[in-house]
């Protein structure tokens, strides 16, 4: 009878284990891709390139971490827009949706929402193509 009892509730834990574990990962993951597209936008001559290079590095480092999500990939490239000898920033912001439909017990969410940011500076006596 007590194992009919505890039963429902440790595999309702280890669910809520389980959904924690996974958001906790995605989270780090993400960050990790907003880190990684910020790096390689900063280092880009041209504001076009900084795009190109920000968005496959951030797929790139979700796909080899194992996320499966369709994220976004927003960038401020406005520090490119600086004169020479001026310091200025790029902003990466990957937003990945994740779902946890196949660990949560009915009731709980299907997906979870992540959101992270990272700054790199760009270097302000970077070569420059126009």
């Amino acid at each position: 009878m007590e194992v009919a009892i505890l039963a429902p509730l440790f595999i309702t834990f280890l669910a809520g284990l389980l959904m924690v574990m996974r958001v906790q990962h995605g989270s780090a993951v993400v960050a990790q891709a907003a880190a990684d597209a910020a790096r390689h936008a900063s280092i880009a001559r041209t504001a076009t390139r900084a795009r190109a290079d920000a968005t496959s590095s951030a797929m790139a480092t979700l796909s080899d971490r194992g996320l499966r999500c369709r994220p976004s990939v927003r960038l401020d490239l406005s520090g490119f827009h600086r004169p020479v000898g001026r310091t200025g920033t790029v902003a990466a912001r990957v937003t990945c949706v994740i779902r946890l439909a196949d660990v949560a017990l009915p009731g709980m969410p299907g997906t979870r929402t992540v959101t992270k940011t990272h700054r790199s500076p760009i270097d302000p006596y970077r070569g420059r193509t126009r």
